[in-house]
C-alpha cells in the first residue's frame, strides 16, 4: 500500500465545508481550461502550420491529449480525494521534494504567469473595444480584477462558485452563438479544405507539431484544477472523476468548432495575419456589432478563466503548508469563511508582481514549460502509485487504456519540455532556474 505521510503541521481536511456537487465540479473543470486562449492561440498556431485540416488535426491531437489527461488525474483523484490535488499525487508517489517543487512552480510559475497574463488580456479588450484605458490604465484594470476575484473568494467557496457558474454559462452561450454567427456566412468557406496528404501535411514535421502544440496545449489546460478543491466537493472519490472527463470533453467540443468557425470565415493566412482573431472573424461575418459582442464575450472569458484559477490554486498552497512546505500561517482557514485567506491573497501578490513586468507572450511560454514539466511527472505517478497499491475497488476510476494512454501522455509531455528549451529558451531557462533553487532551499531547510 501506498504510504501516506503525516507531519506535525498538517490540518485536518475536515475543515472544509463540501457545498459544491457535480455540476459545479464540472464548472470547474471546464471554467479553469476555458480561458482566452481560445480566442487569440489559434493564430499562433496558424503560423506554425498552414493547412486547414491540418489546423484542425493539431487541435484535435491537443483536445485527445488533454482528455487522457483527464482520464489519469480521474483515477488520481478517485485514489486520494483531498485538498491538494497535483501537490498530493506528486508527493505520493516520489518524494516530498516533488510535491514542494511544483507547488513552487504552480505558485511563481504556472498560476502566477497565467493570472497575470489573462487579466492582461481581459484589459486590454477593455481598452480596445470599450474605455480607453492606455498603458497604464491596462495595467490597472487587469490588478484591479485580479484584487476583486480574490476578494469575492475570500467569503466562501460557494461565492466562488456561484461566480464561476454565472461566468461558465455566459462563456458557453457566447462561444455557441460566435459558432452560429460564422456557419450562417453560408455553405461555401473561405479556406480550402483539400484532404489530399500530400497537401495537408505539406511541411510537416515532429518539430512543427510540437511547436503548434504548445499554444494549443495552454489553451487546453486546465483541467487539474478542480482536484485542488476535493476537500469542498460532496463525493469527491465519484464526483471528482466525473467532472474531469465530463468537462474536458464539453472543452474538446467547443473548440473543435470554434476552430471550424475561423476558418469557415477566414483564410489560414489571415487568421495567422489577426492580432485579434474571434473579433475580426466576426467583423467579417457580422460587421462592426459581431466584433463588439466578442470582445465582450473574450472578456466575460477572461473574468471566468481568473475566478476558477483564483479559487482553486491556494487550496494547493494549503496543503503544503499543512505538510509543512509552506509558511505554517497558510494552512490556516478563516474562522467564518473556512477559506485560506492566507494564500488567497499571497497567490494575488505574486500574479500582481508578474503582471508589472512581463507581456502575454513572455508569459505564455513561461507557464507551458513548468506546466508540462509537471503533467508528465503526474502521468507517471499514476504508474508508479499502481504498482504500489492494493488491487483498485469500485470507489476507483480506472484510466482508460493504461499504461498505453498513459506513456503516450508522458511522451508528449517529455516532447513539450525539451521543445520548449528550442522555442522559448530564454522563459525555459529561467523556469528551471527557480526551481533548482527551490530544490536547494527544500534541501537546505529540511
Amino acid at each position: 500500500m501506498i504510504r501516506i505521510p503525516h507531519s506535525e503541521f498538517h490540518i485536518p481536511q475536515s475543515s472544509f465545508r463540501r457545498e459544491l456537487g457535480l455540476v459545479d465540479s464540472a464548472a470547474v473543470v471546464a471554467g479553469g481550461i476555458i480561458g482566452v486562449g481560445i480566442f487569440a492561440n489559434p493564430s499562433n498556431v496558424a503560423r506554425v502550420v498552414d493547412q486547414p485540416l491540418l489546423i484542425l488535426i493539431v487541435w484535435a491531437i491537443g483536445g485527445g491529449v488533454a482528455l487522457i489527461g483527464a482520464f489519469v488525474w480521474a483515477e488520481l483523484a478517485s485514489r486520494f480525494p483531498e485538498v491538494g490535488g497535483q501537490y498530493v499525487y506528486l508527493q505520493r508517489a516520489y518524494h516530498p521534494v516533488v510535491g514542494f517543487l511544483y507547488g513552487v512552480a504552480l505558485l511563481f510559475i504556472i498560476n502566477g504567469g497565467s493570472l497575470a497574463a489573462v487579466s492582461i488580456l481581459f484589459a486590454s479588450y477593455v481598452d480596445r473595444s470599450f474605455v480607453a484605458l492606455g498603458p497604464a490604465g491596462i495595467r490597472m484594470v487587469a490588478a484591479t480584477a485580479l484584487i476583486a476575484l480574490t476578494a469575492v473568494n475570500v467569503i466562501g467557496v460557494r461565492a466562488g462558485s456561484r461566480t464561476n457558474n454565472v461566468l461558465m454559462a455566459a462563456k458557453v452561450a457566447g462561444m455557441l452563438a460566435l459558432v452560429a454567427l460564422a456557419l450562417s456566412r453560408g455553405l461555401h468557406p473561405a479556406s480550402d479544405f483539400d484532404a489530399s496528404p500530400a497537401i495537408v501535411f505539406r511541411g510537416a514535421s515532429l518539430h512543427v507539431v510540437l511547436t503548434a502544440l504548445v499554444p494549443i496545449l495552454f489553451a487546453y489546460g486546465g483541467w487539474q484544477s478542480c482536484a485542488n478543491i476535493a476537500a469542498e466537493i460532496k463525493d469527491p472519490a465519484r464526483n471528482l472523476a466525473r467532472a474531469n472527463v465530463l468537462g474536458v470533453i464539453a472543452v474538446v467540443v467547443l473548440y473543435l468548432s470554434l476552430n471550424l468557425a475561423y476558418l469557415w470565415v477566414l483564410t489560414p493566412a489571415q487568421v495567422a495575419a489577426s492580432p485579434a482573431l474571434a473579433a475580426d472573424m466576426a467583423r467579417a461575418a457580422a460587421g462592426e456589432g459581431g466584433a463588439r459582442f466578442v470582445a465582450l464575450l473574450i472578456v466575460v472569458s477572461s473574468l471566468g478563466f481568473l475566478a476558477v484559477v483564483i479559487l482553486t490554486g491556494p487550496r494547493l498552497i494549503y496543503a503544503m503548508a499543512a505538510d509543512g512546505l509552506f509558511f505554517r500561517r497558510a494552512a490556516r482557514l478563516h474562522p467564518r469563511y473556512r477559506t485560506p485567506v492566507f494564500a488567497l491573497c499571497f497567490q494575488a501578490v505574486v500574479s500582481l508582481a508578474l503582471l508589472t513586468t512581463n507581456t502575454y507572450d513572455q508569459l505564455l511560454s513561461y507557464v507551458v514549460f513548468a506546466d508540462w514539466l509537471f503533467f508528465g511527472l503526474t502521468a507517471g505517478a499514476l504508474v508508479i502509485v499502481r504498482r504500489r497499491a492494493a488491487p483498485a475497488s469500485s470507489d476507483i476510476a480506472p484510466a482508460p487504456g493504461h499504461p498505453w494512454t498513459t506513456a503516450v501522455f508522458i511522451s508528449v509531455a517529455a516532447g513539450i519540455v525539451v521543445n520548449s528549451f528550442f522555442a522559448y529558451p530564454a522563459q525555459s531557462l529561467i523556469g528551471s532556474a527557480i526551481l533548482t533553487a527551490a530544490a536547494i532551499a527544500f534541501f537546505v531547510t529540511r
